[in-house]
């Protein structure tokens, strides 16, 4: 794109703009820090001359992002553990509660459900909690048998005699009952579904700007910028690499904190491009920035910011 100039305010045009809004918004608070005892006041006695009492020259970026809140990965999960685990898993519930605001929500957007917890009989023992085998002490005879040594007679001839008793291992039964290893005992599985959080849907309009004034303002000079943005005269690109190389030329100054803004807003940029639930609305815009340090006759600091060309430019103030 062809090189495009754009000329800073006024100094004392910035501060009439400010000191006309801030009397209208404020007239009693102005005759406080400006005004004489004694004397009726005047707005014409405020001069930038005299309460100005240092300018920079700085550059802001803007452009705008339509953030849609509320859309979640769609399916649902399971997950089937042991009796034991279930009361180590933290669940959710959002019966009754209807949608959920979810710039207020700092946990996962698909969590496990309580009203999804579900006993599973467990496949390896049917849901007996035990497995029957045969007991391996008696072989499943449900008795041990012996061969007793008897002395018969005077002549006390060996003879070997049968004895069998009852298994103590399996009760006499032949069967042993083992712990099923699947479940542990506890006859079911259990499965849990990991939904979505119910999310309302909110579409908004989000103002990002990035300022080399660095102020701790940004974000209401972004949001007073947004609503007044057809007001506010400044250079517009498609593309950031356009940009980085036409800031100097379009505003006629440069410093390290200028380019450090740039790459910043680029870098914030790529991300919302990247996000699947935003839409980047509107083109680049280049700003001229000026940022005024005052202080009033009461000794009391304050900051203006403007934002715009010499044409068309808007004020924001922390006074």
């Amino acid at each position: 794109m062809p090189d495009v100039r754009i000329k800073t305010p006024n100094l004392d045009d910035i501060f009439e703009k400010w000191k006309q809004r801030a009397v209208r918004k404020d007239r009693k608070n102005m005759e406080k820090q400006f005004g004489t005892k004694g004397a009726i006041f005047s707005l014409d006695a405020v001069s930038a001359a005299e309460y100005v009492k240092e300018t920079m020259k700085e550059a802001a970026i803007y452009f705008a992002v339509k953030k849609t809140l509320g859309a979640v990965p769609k399916g649902k999960d399971e997950n089937t553990i042991l009796a034991p685990k279930v009361g180590r898993e933290t669940y959710y519930s959002f019966k009754g509660a209807g949608k959920i605001n979810k710039e207020n929500w700092k946990d996962d957007e698909k969590v496990p459900m309580y009203e999804s917890i579900q006993a599973v009989p467990c496949k390896s023992c049917k849901g007996k909690g035990y497995i029957d085998d045969k007991c391996k002490t008696c072989k499943g005879t449900g008795k041990i048998e012996e061969n007793l040594m008897v002395l018969e007679g005077e002549e006390q001839k060996k003879e070997k005699k049968p004895f069998s008793y009852p298994c103590a291992a399996c009760y006499g039964t032949g069967n042993r009952r083992e712990q099923c290893k699947d479940c542990g005992g506890h006859k079911n599985m259990y499965k849990y579904e990991i939904l979505p959080v119910p999310f309302q849907t909110v579409v908004t309009g989000v103002p990002i700007l990035h300022s080399s004034a660095q102020t701790k303002y940004e974000k209401e000079i972004g949001e007073d910028l947004h609503k007044m943005i057809e007001e506010v005269e400044g250079i517009r690109f498609s593309e950031f690499k356009d940009l980085e190389s036409k800031v100097e030329p379009s505003l006629g100054y440069w410093n390290k904190n200028i380019k450090k803004t740039i790459s910043a807003a680029a870098n914030d940029y790529k991300n919302y491009q990247k996000d699947k639930d935003s839409q980047i609305t509107t083109q680049i815009y280049l700003f001229p920035m000026i940022q005024m340090f005052c202080e009033t006759k009461k000794g009391s600091k304050f900051e203006i910011y403007s934002l715009g060309s010499g044409n068309k430019f808007m004020v924001y103030s922390n006074f």
